[in-house]
């Protein structure tokens, strides 16, 4: 059975969001660590699911403009989850 890349990378999207959200959290001490600490520990076994899941995934190929669309997404959310896990650091650094 495959799954089709556009819901892997939906996924993807999904989780790299709820990452930035609990990072933020968690450094503006709206929540502890202690209580999302499950959530950072699954990410990385299900992000190489997820991978597993795209490559094997349909279609085989997917169209160039969604293929350009998904790529931007993914590093948009990357480069959100960078600027916010050096913003928590910022802020428990100086925030204290």
């Amino acid at each position: 059975m495959s799954v089709k890349k556009k819901t892997v990378i939906g996924i993807y999207l999904i989780i790299g969001w709820l990452m930035i959200a609990l990072i933020m959290m968690n450094a503006t001490e709206v929540v502890s660590y202690d209580d999302i600490k499950y959530f950072f520990w699954v990410v990385p076994v299900s992000t190489a699911v997820l991978y597993l899941l795209y490559v094997n995934g349909t279609p085989h190929k997917m169209p160039e403009e969604d293929e350009m669309k998904s790529i931007l997404a993914l590093i948009f959310t990357f480069l959100c989850l960078l600027m916010s896990v050096f913003a928590a650091i910022l802020i428990g650094h100086y925030g204290h």
